[in-house]
């Protein structure tokens, strides 16, 4: 199996950063505007890129605020069904750490090196702008979102 792991150090208070991550309103200031997102564990995330073209879909298996986010793909990408993506927080030096992680790869093909770089710039959307409600994203595409 293959993982995918991203630290980064984000400006913002470990609260605001919990909620970037688990709340349709954050999630759309850093991931994607196509979201149906729960706030419950057990409940469900919907994200749609392309118009709707390519959806993913997770299952919210855990949140524990203001430290921990934890998703399981029920469908998406080729090889990313069953895979697991983590959000630990903690605060350090007067910023938040964020430690993600997206497990349970098959194998590390295109699709795996393509969601490698995808979450870089995500989480790059995120610290830059995600947590202060102002939209920054890197990564556009016009072609299929593979991962």
């Amino acid at each position: 199996m293959s993982d995918i792991m991203h630290l980064i150090g984000i400006s913002a208070p470990v609260e605001r950063v919990y909620r970037a991550l688990t709340t349709a309103e954050g999630v759309r200031n850093w991931w994607t505007r196509d979201v149906a997102l729960s706030s419950d564990p057990g409940g469900t995330g919907v994200f749609g890129f392309n118009g709707h073209r390519f959806v993913i879909t997770v299952k919210v298996d855990d949140l524990t605020p203001p430290a921990r986010v934890r998703w399981r793909t029920i469908s998406g990408s080729p090889g990313w069904e069953g895979t697991t993506m983590s959000f630990d927080l903690r605060t350090e030096g007067g910023e938040t750490i964020l430690l993600f992680a997206h497990r349970g790869f098959e194998r590390a093909d295109e699709g795996y090196a393509s969601a490698t770089t995808r979450w870089g710039a995500y989480l790059i959307s995120l610290k830059a702008g995600g947590v202060h409600r102002t939209r920054t994203t890197f990564l556009r595409t016009k072609s299929t979102v593979r991962g």
